[in-house]
């Protein structure tokens, strides 16, 4: 088995140990693309993909922080995608489940999952948009009737109670 290329031991001032060397070839046959490199900031691995950058060089070292993550992974030609946590456990199969879950191009490519994005998106905006309108259509009515109320225009009859009885008003005799 072939020393696994998907990994950039980088200046590593953490001193993190790496991937085990058959985790990365699970990662290179996953996608041959994927690199991971120790990070400069954190206690962290950086999940990068390599590509091929259009970023003149000093856009990158003009724009980008002097020692951040970013503009180390530019400088291998690499794009971020995550970070995985130093004390990982590899084995676990969640790690690739996310991966596959983040992937555009397993899911149909980027326009399809932007779209895909967007709908949900808008689909969310109207729920949230129709449950206010719901919401304050039901304090206003409640707001309305309270008015009413108040201004002696509508009365509030309990319908479950009993009626009290009244006597008739005493008649008066006329004469005498």
């Amino acid at each position: 088995m072939l020393a696994p290329t998907n990994y950039i031991v980088d200046t590593n001032r953490f001193k993190l140990a790496g991937p085990p060397a058959w985790w990365l070839h699970q990662l290179h046959a996953f996608d041959d693309s994927l690199v991971v490199i120790p990070s400069r900031q954190d206690y962290v691995y950086r999940l990068a993909q390599r590509r091929k950058l259009n970023l003149p060089a000093q856009l990158v070292n003009d724009l980008l922080f002097k020692e951040s993550d970013t503009r180390m992974l530019a400088r291998y030609g690499l794009v971020p995608v995550t970070s995985i946590l130093a004390t990982a456990n590899w084995s676990n199969p969640c790690l690739f489940e996310e991966l596959r879950r983040r992937a555009p191009w397993r899911l149909g490519g980027a326009k399809k999952v932007t779209d895909q994005l967007e709908a949900q998106e808008q689909q969310d905006e109207l729920r949230t948009s129709a449950q206010t309108d719901e919401q304050l259509t039901d304090r206003s009515k409640d707001g309305w009737k309270y008015y009413q109320t108040k201004l002696g225009v509508r009365g509030t009859v309990d319908l479950g109670a009993r009626q009290p009885r009244v006597s008739p008003p005493p008649r008066l005799r006329m004469g005498g």
